[in-house]
Protein backbone atom coordinates (compact mmCIF):
# COMPACT_ATOMS: atom_id res chain seq x y z
CA UNK A 1 0.00 0.00 0.00
CA UNK A 2 1.30 3.14 -0.54
CA UNK A 3 1.76 6.20 1.80
CA UNK A 4 2.50 9.48 1.94
CA UNK A 5 4.54 10.57 4.90
CA UNK A 6 5.15 14.40 5.58
CA UNK A 7 8.04 15.66 7.45
CA UNK A 8 8.44 18.57 9.93
CA UNK A 9 9.07 20.82 6.85
CA UNK A 10 5.52 19.65 4.88
CA UNK A 11 7.72 18.01 2.19
CA UNK A 12 6.52 14.84 0.70
CA UNK A 13 8.94 12.09 0.15
CA UNK A 14 7.46 9.83 -3.30
CA UNK A 15 7.27 6.01 -1.61
CA UNK A 16 6.48 3.26 -3.92
CA UNK A 17 6.20 -0.23 -2.79
CA UNK A 18 6.66 0.53 0.84
CA UNK A 19 10.36 1.41 -0.74
CA UNK A 20 12.02 5.28 -1.19
CA UNK A 21 12.94 5.72 -4.18
CA UNK A 22 16.63 6.58 -4.73
CA UNK A 23 16.33 8.16 -8.37
CA UNK A 24 14.22 11.34 -9.50
CA UNK A 25 11.44 10.38 -12.05
CA UNK A 26 13.11 12.42 -14.39
CA UNK A 27 16.87 11.07 -14.05
CA UNK A 28 20.13 12.41 -12.27
CA UNK A 29 23.41 14.69 -13.16
CA UNK A 30 26.55 12.33 -12.73
CA UNK A 31 29.28 14.02 -10.33
CA UNK A 32 32.61 12.75 -10.26
CA UNK A 33 33.70 11.31 -7.15
CA UNK A 34 36.98 13.16 -7.22
CA UNK A 35 35.61 16.82 -7.63
CA UNK A 36 33.46 16.12 -4.59
CA UNK A 37 36.55 15.26 -2.23
CA UNK A 38 39.83 16.50 -3.81
CA UNK A 39 38.23 19.64 -5.38
CA UNK A 40 35.03 21.13 -4.24
CA UNK A 41 36.46 21.31 -0.56
CA UNK A 42 38.97 24.13 -1.55
CA UNK A 43 36.66 26.04 -3.62
CA UNK A 44 34.59 29.44 -2.81
CA UNK A 45 30.67 29.65 -2.86
CA UNK A 46 31.52 31.51 -6.16
CA UNK A 47 32.98 28.80 -7.83
CA UNK A 48 30.94 25.53 -6.20
CA UNK A 49 27.63 27.23 -7.46
CA UNK A 50 29.26 28.03 -11.51
CA UNK A 51 30.43 24.47 -11.59
CA UNK A 52 26.90 23.01 -10.59
CA UNK A 53 25.41 24.78 -13.50
CA UNK A 54 28.19 23.40 -15.82
CA UNK A 55 27.54 19.91 -14.56
CA UNK A 56 23.95 20.13 -15.01
CA UNK A 57 24.79 20.94 -18.76
CA UNK A 58 27.57 18.55 -19.30
CA UNK A 59 27.14 15.82 -17.79
CA UNK A 60 23.73 15.97 -17.70
CA UNK A 61 23.31 14.27 -20.86
CA UNK A 62 24.80 11.41 -22.55
CA UNK A 63 27.67 11.60 -24.69
CA UNK A 64 28.74 15.32 -24.09
CA UNK A 65 31.74 16.68 -23.05
CA UNK A 66 31.30 20.34 -23.73
CA UNK A 67 28.90 22.90 -24.29
CA UNK A 68 27.82 26.32 -24.78
CA UNK A 69 26.94 28.61 -21.77
CA UNK A 70 26.05 31.85 -21.56
CA UNK A 71 26.42 33.99 -18.59
CA UNK A 72 22.46 34.02 -18.21
CA UNK A 73 22.08 30.47 -18.06
CA UNK A 74 25.21 29.93 -15.47
CA UNK A 75 22.90 32.65 -13.33
CA UNK A 76 20.33 29.96 -13.11
CA UNK A 77 16.99 30.76 -11.95
CA UNK A 78 14.67 29.40 -14.53
CA UNK A 79 11.66 28.88 -12.15
CA UNK A 80 9.20 31.21 -11.13
CA UNK A 81 10.77 32.05 -7.31
CA UNK A 82 14.09 30.32 -7.52
CA UNK A 83 17.06 31.81 -6.37
CA UNK A 84 19.28 33.48 -9.14
CA UNK A 85 22.94 33.78 -9.09
CA UNK A 86 24.19 37.20 -9.97
CA UNK A 87 26.22 38.20 -13.01
CA UNK A 88 29.90 39.35 -10.67
CA UNK A 89 29.11 36.11 -8.83
CA UNK A 90 29.01 33.99 -12.11
CA UNK A 91 32.66 36.15 -13.30
CA UNK A 92 34.27 35.36 -10.14
CA UNK A 93 33.51 31.68 -9.85
CA UNK A 94 34.59 31.67 -13.96
CA UNK A 95 37.76 32.87 -12.89
CA UNK A 96 38.58 30.49 -10.10
CA UNK A 97 37.44 27.39 -11.83
CA UNK A 98 39.96 28.54 -14.84
CA UNK A 99 42.36 29.46 -13.18
CA UNK A 100 42.81 25.95 -11.09
CA UNK A 101 42.31 24.52 -13.95
CA UNK A 102 38.76 22.73 -13.22
CA UNK A 103 37.09 23.73 -16.35
CA UNK A 104 38.50 24.89 -19.90
CA UNK A 105 37.16 27.23 -22.05
CA UNK A 106 37.00 25.54 -25.30
CA UNK A 107 35.97 27.97 -27.92
CA UNK A 108 34.38 31.71 -27.22
CA UNK A 109 31.12 32.75 -28.92
CA UNK A 110 29.69 36.01 -27.98
CA UNK A 111 26.47 34.85 -29.30
CA UNK A 112 26.08 31.49 -27.72
CA UNK A 113 28.51 31.92 -24.63
CA UNK A 114 32.13 30.35 -24.38
CA UNK A 115 32.33 26.60 -24.76
CA UNK A 116 33.35 24.90 -21.38
CA UNK A 117 34.35 21.72 -20.65
CA UNK A 118 34.37 20.08 -17.22
CA UNK A 119 38.07 18.43 -16.24
CA UNK A 120 39.16 15.27 -13.68
CA UNK A 121 41.49 17.50 -11.31
CA UNK A 122 42.94 17.26 -8.01
CA UNK A 123 43.72 20.42 -6.15
CA UNK A 124 44.82 18.55 -2.93
CA UNK A 125 48.79 19.31 -3.67
CA UNK A 126 47.88 22.16 -5.26
CA UNK A 127 46.69 23.79 -1.99
CA UNK A 128 49.32 22.53 -0.07
CA UNK A 129 51.81 24.17 -1.35
CA UNK A 130 49.39 27.18 -1.14
CA UNK A 131 48.91 27.37 2.52
CA UNK A 132 46.41 29.78 4.24
CA UNK A 133 47.77 29.73 7.75
CA UNK A 134 49.36 32.45 9.33
CA UNK A 135 52.95 32.48 9.91
CA UNK A 136 54.84 34.03 13.49
CA UNK A 137 57.45 36.30 12.41
CA UNK A 138 59.39 37.85 15.74
CA UNK A 139 60.70 41.70 15.24
CA UNK A 140 63.34 43.50 17.60
CA UNK A 141 61.92 46.83 18.29
CA UNK A 142 65.01 49.48 19.36
CA UNK A 143 64.07 51.72 22.15
CA UNK A 144 66.94 54.34 22.15
CA UNK A 145 66.23 55.76 25.19
CA UNK A 146 66.23 52.84 26.79
CA UNK A 147 69.21 50.22 27.22
CA UNK A 148 66.65 46.83 26.68
CA UNK A 149 65.83 45.19 23.66
CA UNK A 150 61.86 44.75 23.55
CA UNK A 151 60.53 41.67 21.40
CA UNK A 152 57.17 42.31 19.90
CA UNK A 153 55.55 38.91 18.34
CA UNK A 154 53.91 39.60 15.08
CA UNK A 155 52.28 37.48 12.48
CA UNK A 156 52.73 37.86 9.02
CA UNK A 157 49.70 37.46 6.85
CA UNK A 158 49.20 35.25 3.50
CA UNK A 159 46.95 35.61 1.53
CA UNK A 160 43.75 33.33 1.25
CA UNK A 161 42.02 32.02 -1.36
CA UNK A 162 39.01 34.56 -1.25
CA UNK A 163 41.91 37.04 -1.39
CA UNK A 164 43.54 35.74 -4.34
CA UNK A 165 40.66 35.80 -6.50
CA UNK A 166 39.27 39.21 -5.13
CA UNK A 167 39.90 40.75 -9.02
CA UNK A 168 38.64 38.19 -10.90
CA UNK A 169 35.61 40.89 -11.52
CA UNK A 170 38.01 43.02 -12.94
CA UNK A 171 39.99 40.88 -14.84
CA UNK A 172 36.97 39.03 -16.31
CA UNK A 173 35.77 42.81 -17.28
CA UNK A 174 38.74 43.49 -19.15
CA UNK A 175 38.99 40.41 -20.92
CA UNK A 176 35.46 40.90 -22.20
CA UNK A 177 36.46 44.49 -23.63
CA UNK A 178 39.40 43.39 -24.81
CA UNK A 179 37.58 40.86 -26.96
CA UNK A 180 35.39 43.61 -28.65
CA UNK A 181 37.72 46.18 -28.96
CA UNK A 182 35.27 49.15 -28.09
CA UNK A 183 37.38 51.66 -28.53
CA UNK A 184 38.47 50.12 -32.24
CA UNK A 185 34.82 49.69 -33.05
CA UNK A 186 33.85 53.30 -31.93
CA UNK A 187 36.69 54.92 -33.82
CA UNK A 188 35.77 53.00 -36.96
CA UNK A 189 32.13 54.13 -36.48
CA UNK A 190 32.88 57.88 -35.62
CA UNK A 191 35.54 57.55 -38.80
CA UNK A 192 32.12 56.57 -41.40
CA UNK A 193 30.33 58.97 -39.66
CA UNK A 194 32.43 62.19 -40.49
CA UNK A 195 33.26 60.84 -43.61
CA UNK A 196 29.30 60.64 -44.51
CA UNK A 197 28.70 64.46 -43.31
CA UNK A 198 31.85 65.47 -45.82
CA UNK A 199 30.24 63.98 -48.77
CA UNK A 200 26.37 65.38 -47.55
CA UNK A 201 27.95 68.86 -46.97
CA UNK A 202 30.16 68.74 -50.35
CA UNK A 203 26.83 67.06 -52.04
CA UNK A 204 24.71 70.29 -50.67
CA UNK A 205 27.60 72.86 -51.65
CA UNK A 206 27.76 71.14 -55.39
CA UNK A 207 24.12 71.73 -55.68
CA UNK A 208 23.94 75.39 -54.35
CA UNK A 209 26.50 75.87 -56.75
CA UNK A 210 24.82 74.50 -59.51
CA UNK A 211 21.58 76.50 -59.10
CA UNK A 212 23.45 80.00 -58.46
CA UNK A 213 24.65 79.06 -61.74
CA UNK A 214 21.32 78.19 -63.18
CA UNK A 215 19.90 81.11 -62.13
CA UNK A 216 22.18 83.46 -63.55
CA UNK A 217 22.46 82.06 -66.59
CA UNK A 218 18.42 82.34 -66.98
CA UNK A 219 18.71 86.02 -65.53
CA UNK A 220 21.31 86.57 -68.90
CA UNK A 221 18.86 84.50 -71.18
CA UNK A 222 18.15 86.27 -74.35
CA UNK A 223 13.80 86.50 -73.76
CA UNK A 224 11.29 86.23 -76.98
CA UNK A 225 9.07 89.17 -77.38
CA UNK A 226 5.98 86.86 -75.65
CA UNK A 227 8.05 86.26 -72.66
CA UNK A 228 8.79 89.85 -72.75
CA UNK A 229 5.33 90.98 -72.71
CA UNK A 230 4.32 88.29 -69.86
CA UNK A 231 6.84 89.33 -67.47
CA UNK A 232 6.40 93.05 -67.77
CA UNK A 233 2.55 92.32 -68.18
CA UNK A 234 1.91 93.86 -63.90
CA UNK A 235 4.93 95.89 -63.75
CA UNK A 236 6.32 98.16 -66.34
CA UNK A 237 3.48 98.49 -68.63
CA UNK A 238 1.79 100.33 -65.71
CA UNK A 239 4.56 102.61 -65.68
CA UNK A 240 4.41 104.07 -69.16
CA UNK A 241 1.79 103.80 -72.25
CA UNK A 242 1.53 99.98 -73.07
CA UNK A 243 1.37 100.71 -77.04
CA UNK A 244 4.59 102.64 -76.96
CA UNK A 245 6.04 99.81 -74.51
CA UNK A 246 5.08 96.98 -77.38
CA UNK A 247 6.58 99.05 -80.00
CA UNK A 248 9.67 99.43 -77.90
CA UNK A 249 10.20 95.46 -77.44
CA UNK A 250 9.16 94.55 -80.97
CA UNK A 251 12.25 96.77 -82.11
CA UNK A 252 14.35 95.05 -79.47
CA UNK A 253 13.07 92.00 -80.22
CA UNK A 254 13.80 91.72 -84.04
CA UNK A 255 17.57 90.79 -83.89
CA UNK A 256 18.31 87.99 -80.96
CA UNK A 257 21.81 90.17 -80.42
CA UNK A 258 19.44 92.92 -79.04
CA UNK A 259 16.89 90.64 -77.53
CA UNK A 260 15.90 91.74 -74.00
CA UNK A 261 17.57 89.62 -70.75
CA UNK A 262 15.72 89.57 -67.15
CA UNK A 263 18.59 91.78 -65.94
CA UNK A 264 17.54 94.68 -68.69
CA UNK A 265 13.93 94.53 -67.43
CA UNK A 266 14.61 94.88 -64.32
CA UNK A 267 16.74 97.97 -65.00
CA UNK A 268 14.51 99.50 -67.28
CA UNK A 269 11.33 98.67 -64.08
CA UNK A 270 13.92 100.57 -61.91
CA UNK A 271 14.30 103.41 -64.44
CA UNK A 272 10.41 103.94 -65.05
CA UNK A 273 9.33 104.00 -61.63
CA UNK A 274 12.03 106.62 -60.88
CA UNK A 275 11.40 108.51 -64.03
CA UNK A 276 7.11 108.69 -63.73
CA UNK A 277 4.91 107.63 -66.51
CA UNK A 278 5.56 111.29 -68.54
CA UNK A 279 9.07 111.11 -68.94
CA UNK A 280 9.01 107.50 -69.37
CA UNK A 281 6.45 107.82 -72.63
CA UNK A 282 9.36 110.53 -74.00
CA UNK A 283 12.21 107.90 -73.47
CA UNK A 284 10.04 105.31 -75.40
CA UNK A 285 8.74 107.42 -77.84
CA UNK A 286 12.83 108.85 -78.62
CA UNK A 287 14.55 105.10 -78.41
CA UNK A 288 11.46 104.33 -81.08
CA UNK A 289 11.65 106.86 -83.52
CA UNK A 290 15.74 106.99 -83.16
CA UNK A 291 15.62 103.13 -83.58
CA UNK A 292 17.93 103.22 -80.46
CA UNK A 293 18.73 100.04 -78.64
CA UNK A 294 19.10 101.85 -75.01
CA UNK A 295 16.22 104.10 -72.95
CA UNK A 296 17.25 107.60 -71.49
CA UNK A 297 16.15 109.85 -69.23
CA UNK A 298 14.76 113.10 -71.08
CA UNK A 299 15.39 116.52 -69.95
CA UNK A 300 12.80 118.84 -70.01
CA UNK A 301 14.60 122.50 -69.17
CA UNK A 302 13.33 125.35 -66.88
CA UNK A 303 13.33 128.10 -69.87
CA UNK A 304 10.70 126.09 -72.15
CA UNK A 305 8.69 125.53 -69.36
CA UNK A 306 8.65 129.15 -68.75
CA UNK A 307 8.37 130.44 -72.53
CA UNK A 308 5.24 128.07 -72.74
CA UNK A 309 3.76 129.23 -69.37
CA UNK A 310 4.24 133.30 -71.07
CA UNK A 311 2.54 132.06 -74.20
CA UNK A 312 -0.48 130.21 -72.09
CA UNK A 313 -0.92 133.72 -69.91
CA UNK A 314 -0.72 136.34 -73.28
CA UNK A 315 -2.82 134.14 -75.22
CA UNK A 316 -5.15 133.99 -72.22
CA UNK A 317 -5.18 138.13 -72.15
CA UNK A 318 -5.79 138.30 -75.64
CA UNK A 319 -9.24 135.62 -75.19
CA UNK A 320 -10.18 138.00 -72.27
CA UNK A 321 -10.10 141.31 -74.15
CA UNK A 322 -11.80 139.47 -77.17
CA UNK A 323 -14.88 138.36 -74.58
CA UNK A 324 -15.12 142.59 -73.55
CA UNK A 325 -15.02 144.32 -76.52
CA UNK A 326 -17.93 141.08 -77.75
CA UNK A 327 -19.65 142.68 -74.63
CA UNK A 328 -19.35 146.24 -75.60
CA UNK A 329 -21.08 145.18 -79.34
CA UNK A 330 -17.81 146.20 -81.10
CA UNK A 331 -19.16 145.99 -84.78
CA UNK A 332 -15.81 144.35 -86.12
CA UNK A 333 -17.11 141.06 -85.07
CA UNK A 334 -20.68 141.24 -86.27
CA UNK A 335 -22.65 142.47 -83.47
Amino acid sequence: MTALLKNENNIVPFVKGNKMVDKFERGYVPSSRLYRYEVRPFLTDAARNVYAELEDRINGFKDKTTDHVSYSQLQGGKLEGAKKISAMTVRKGLKELIDLGVISVVSESSRKGNEYQINEVSLVEHFKKCSTTTKSVVLQNMDSTTTESVVIGTTKSVDTIELTHRITIIELLNNTLRAKNPLQSHFFEYQEIKKQNLLDQQKMEAEQKAKSVAERKEKTRKLSFDEVMDLTTTNIQKLCSPNLWEQFVTNRSEYKKTALTKNALKTIHDEFKAWGIEKSDISLKTAIKGNHQGLFEPRISLSSNFSNQTQASTRMSEIQELIAQEEQGNATYGF
